[in-house]
């Protein structure tokens, strides 16, 4: 049981019986015509007035800001009365968006950030935490500025003169603005500076010896890896910051599932169209 308690999941369940209650209290605040602008709510309206002008507002000015608080107050009351607020995509998608970062901040508070979730998080998904391949290695182009077929071209190479050295092989390409040697650089860096999709290729090569040919956005490759090395899962206080913020992610999307799966209990959803009905015929047909 004590376990189960533990699950950040189950938590989330819970969040739902929150919202109810928040509700309720929300609803009980919006029957008192009283508009209460407190020490608070002033201090906000100074600081946005200082971020923006970079000064603290007069007596005056803070006055202005207060009376335009109480007729925006006001006026929305009166909208909402009104039922202004219905169908209107905007509001909707506004008010949905505050739905959504409630349901961040009770995320946050049902499973924080602690030493020991960040530390599960990690134990359980350490193969997204792996080191990139590493290589060293040796590499010539041909181009279609100097062959007809460059994958020809390297083929016929590569076949005639595999037993070469590197260095002896390195005047068979043609002539490349790039690097013709790499040391320890790792998959990001060759991809930026050969193309993407060379480094995957690199991993169909064997060690010591010209293998290939690999393509480019530049050309055609041989190249002669010299060491490769092979990812492995790197120790938890090297990505901590990593994790947590993936931790932090995952919590906050399990939360705003886990919420809005528990409030869509509460309606029963009707969809009356032709088109989707028409649709729904044919899927049924097809099964």
């Amino acid at each position: 049981m004590k376990k189960l308690l533990k699950e950040p999941l189950v938590h989330f369940f819970l969040i739902g019986a929150v919202l109810f209650v928040v509700y309720g209290l929300v609803n009980e605040r919006s029957n008192n015509e009283d508009i209460i602008v407190d020490k608070e709510d002033v201090a906000h309206m100074a600081e946005l007035w200082q971020l923006q002008w970079h000064r603290p507002p007069t007596a005056e000015e803070l006055q202005g800001l207060i009376d335009r608080y109480v007729e925006q107050e006001v006026l929305y009351r009166e909208a909402l009365k009104l039922n202004l607020d219905h169908n209107d995509e905007i509001v909707k998608r506004r008010l949905a968006q505050k739905m959504e970062f409630l349901g961040n901040d009770l995320s946050t508070m049902v499973a924080p950030a602690t030493e020991e979730n960040v530390l599960a998080f990690y134990e359980k998904h350490k193969d997204n935490y792996q080191s990139d391949y590493v290589y060293s290695f040796k590499q010539i182009i041909f181009t279609g500025d100097h062959h007809q077929n460059p994958m020809v071209a390297a083929k016929n190479i590569l076949k005639e003169k595999e037993n070469l050295t590197a260095e002896q092989l390195k005047e068979a390409g043609d002539a490349f603005p790039l690097n013709f040697e790499f040391t320890n650089v790792d998959s990001f860096y060759i991809n930026r500076e050969l193309g993407d999709g060379v480094a995957e290729q690199l991993k169909t090569l064997e060690t010591g010896r010209w293998d290939g040919p690999i393509v480019s956005g530049f050309g055609v490759h041989l190249v002669y890896i010299e060491k490769q090395i092979k990812p492995k899962i790197q120790p938890f206080e090297d990505v901590r910051e990593k994790v947590t913020a993936d931790y932090e992610y995952q919590m906050e999307n399990d939360g705003k599932e886990a919420i809005l799966n528990e409030l869509k209990k509460k309606y029963h959803v009707i969809i009356k169209s032709e088109a989707i009905a028409s649709k729904e015929l044919a899927q049924n047909k097809t099964e």
